[in-house]
């Protein structure tokens, strides 16, 4: 990804480092992992990313709806897609997958709308959660519980 950085004469010494986070977005028709990639991605849409209003970089989401992006760490960027345009906001921790807060995390990055990850439960999470267990076959009763959460890490990740 091209991004402007401080030049020096050649071979002379810097301390110039240039951090990039990478993040990966699906636009998916609906949350999860389930189904093949034409079930579930929205392919070859087109993107734009903006890093402090400059383009950085343009594309398709590919088969499985994925987009890639590399952000330098510290930089406010906005991925414009379907003509809307998203702030993306670059976190560098995720809660333990014991707390609630790391639960509610990861239900939203999987897809399943709560609003913020705040550690709190609520109707939204309970309804993220009804779903979550709704679409992976468990019994839907919006707790998570052993069964859910050894769910959530297997279809999350770590």
């Amino acid at each position: 990804m091209p991004m402007r950085a401080a030049r020096t004469q050649k071979d002379l010494p810097h301390k110039n480092t240039l951090v990039l986070r990478k993040l990966k977005v699906y636009f998916q028709r609906f949350p999860g992992k389930d189904g093949t990639n034409a079930d579930r991605g929205i392919e070859n849409v087109d993107y734009v990313l903006k890093v402090e209003g400059r383009l950085v970089d343009k594309g398709k989401s590919a088969a499985d709806g994925l987009v890639e992006l590399s952000i330098p760490a510290g930089f406010h960027a906005t991925l414009e897609i379907f003509g809307t345009t998203y702030d993306v906001t670059i976190h560098n921790w995720l809660e333990a997958e014991t707390t609630t807060k790391g639960q509610q995390q990861r239900l939203s990055m999987l897809g399943y709308e709560l609003g913020d990850a705040d550690g709190a439960f609520g109707r939204k999470v309970d309804r993220a959660a009804l779903d979550f267990q709704a679409d992976k076959g468990l019994e839907p009763d919006g707790i998570i519980g052993n069964t859910t959460r050894s769910r959530l890490k297997t279809e999350f990740g770590a």
